[in-house]
């Protein structure tokens, strides 16, 4: 197993305005992508996902990785 890391995933509902984080404990961004994935399909979400972020345990700063889902609805296509 490799290390875990905190990520927070940015996401919206269709029919609010307001976002919300989900968090994860992941060993990449595509996993917890995956985590994400699984809770949408298991509650049946009409969501928009916006953002990924990586949480620097050094900084204590996140880290911008949302080309993920860039590069994921590119291969979905």
């Amino acid at each position: 197993m490799e290390r875990q890391y905190e990520y927070r995933i940015k996401y919206q509902h269709s029919h609010d305005r307001l976002t919300n984080y989900h968090y994860y404990l992941a060993e990449t961004a595509e996993q917890a992508l995956e985590f994400q994935e699984q809770a949408i399909e298991h509650h049946d979400w009409n969501i928009t996902l916006l953002t990924i972020e990586k949480k620097c345990p050094w900084s204590n700063k996140w880290l911008d990785e949302s080309d993920i889902l860039t590069s994921k609805q590119t291969s979905d296509e």
